[in-house]
């Protein structure tokens, strides 16, 4: 099994099935766009802007088919550089140059024989003019189908899908970078940074979608205050009304959004939500809160196993068991309007406190619902684990500096959303068992982590020359299916 994996046709048969159809939908929206001299038309040469990456449009320009292959095979590297976790465009550049790589990206986009050069700089130049509302657009669009194809409909609470908020640094200067980066001062040293908040649908296996995104930078010019999260946080939500006006959401965030703002805009959206409670936010509201446990208006405990290994073949330590309490305190009042406080506490048989957590909500907790809500709660720990520590520490590299000119950084940035998130279905779903014909296969016993199945990705791409046509028992669709724990 090991063999037929490492001899690259199954992780061949990986790109075609999950990579290439995102950089065919970017072509179609990107390339295909209204307006002159925008996006990748305004790059390439087909809009009716001056600049262009292959030289002016009243020059020479190359032929239409070349442009829209061109477009992409860009697009296909990029993805190829953060779903092979190369780190940089620098390590990207030194995979071209060795084996089949260079020829084996050109026929993935159907243009076998092509020698037109694949260098990281041409890519990079792509990516500094491309308006980042396409990629958004892109990310809406993969998202939107996996809705439609009812991929996420075992993780929704109250009939809608739970998206955690959170703010994440991308990049760090010690000097200005240019005029919308924010700043902080301490100690009289001046950082600037690049900042960006982000809605994605999280779930209890780890499968992290992103949802939307909004870059907290200041505008052009004067202005009295910086941006910051809460200011983005209120973009963020028109963009999400835009990109997907019918979508009903369970929204989880830390303390920082435990405030009258975010929680007004969310029943006015008729969102649920469910936000951490500091003990040091929202003083009228815990004052409200009776001293004495047993006066809350409720509670449930029960017994949960913990650790062992998932359906994925993940291992999650030793096996064992805790108590897990939940007590709501309902009808509170928070500036006129009704808030529930729910808090979750998880001991040990020794009776030592293993986790604790309380939220503010505006959904009415219960017998029926008190676990489901506070698990819910529970979730935006995902959007800091597998949302933003992997993408900085698990390969991807997301801090480093893969252009910084225009919207470079931006761009670089989305693509390695689609990148984790085609990395993510081949770890969380059934897509192995499927493709190898193997029903026992699954990612822990074939890679064992996602480090060495990028290395093996990047392998069958250099050294083999695989088969367009693929396994017979892939030559129908398939329909890949979400590994439950």
């Amino acid at each position: 099994m090991l063999e037929a994996i490492f001899n690259s046709t199954v992780l061949w048969w990986l790109i075609l099935l999950l990579y290439l159809p995102a950089c065919l939908g970017l072509i179609v929206i990107v390339l295909l766009q209204k307006g002159k001299g925008t996006g990748f038309a305004g790059a390439f040469g087909v809009g009716g802007g001056s600049d262009t990456v292959f030289g002016p449009r009243s020059s020479k320009s190359l032929p239409q088919k070349i442009t829209y292959a061109a477009a992409a095979l860009f697009m296909l590297l990029a993805l190829l550089m953060f779903c092979g976790q190369r780190g940089s465009r620098r390590a990207l550049g030194r995979a071209l140059q060795d084996g089949r790589l260079a020829s084996n990206v050109w026929r993935m986009v159907g243009k076998a024989g092509w020698t037109l050069a694949c260098h990281p700089d041409t890519l990079n130049a792509v990516m500094e003019e491309l308006d980042p509302a396409e990629l958004e657009g892109l990310i809406a669009a993969v998202c939107g189908q996996m809705r439609r194809s009812r991929a996420l409909d075992s993780f929704r609470f109250d009939r809608r899908l739970t998206v955690a908020i959170d703010g994440t640094k991308l990049l760090t200067f010690t000097t200005e970078h240019c005029e919308h980066c924010t700043h902080q001062t301490r100690d009289g040293v001046t950082r600037w940074f690049h900042y960006v908040l982000v809605a994605k649908i999280v779930t209890p296996v780890g499968l992290v979608v992103p949802l939307a995104f909004e870059f907290v930078e200041n505008p052009e010019g004067e202005y009295d205050k910086q941006d910051c999260e809460l200011k983005a946080r209120a973009r963020l939500f028109e963009k999400i009304d835009r990109l997907f006006p019918k979508l009903r959401l369970n929204v989880v965030g830390d303390g920082l959004y435990a405030e009258e703002g975010t929680m007004a805009e969310c029943d006015r959206r008729g969102w649920n939500f469910m936000i951490t409670l500091p003990d040091d936010k929202l003083p009228t509201l815990t004052a409200q809160l009776p001293p004495a446990k047993e006066g809350w208006t409720g509670t449930r405990t029960c017994t949960v196993n913990v650790g062992g290994t998932d359906a994925a073949g993940r291992y999650h330590g030793p096996p064992g068991k805790l108590e897990r309490t939940v007590r709501w305190n309902a009808a509170a009042r928070y500036h006129g309007e009704v808030r529930h406080v729910v808090e979750l506490e998880d001991t040990d048989r020794d009776g030592n406190r293993v986790y604790y957590n309380r939220w503010v909500t505006n959904v009415r907790p219960d017998h029926t619902n008190a676990f489901d809500l506070a698990l819910t709660g529970r979730l935006r720990w995902k959007v800091e684990n597998e949302g933003t520590n992997t993408p900085k520490n698990g390969g991807y590299e997301m801090e480093h500096a893969y252009g910084r000119r225009k919207n470079a950084w931006k761009n670089y940035f989305l693509i390695l959303q689609l990148g984790q998130l085609f990395n993510d279905l081949v770890r969380l779903t059934d897509i192995l068992p499927k493709s190898t014909g193997d029903p026992q296969a699954n990612f822990v016993r074939l890679f064992g982590s996602m480090g060495h199945f990028a290395e093996c990705l990047m392998h069958s791409l250099i050294s083999g020359t695989p088969d367009l046509d693929g396994p017979p028992h892939l030559a129908r669709r398939i329909r890949i299916c979400l590994l439950q724990c």
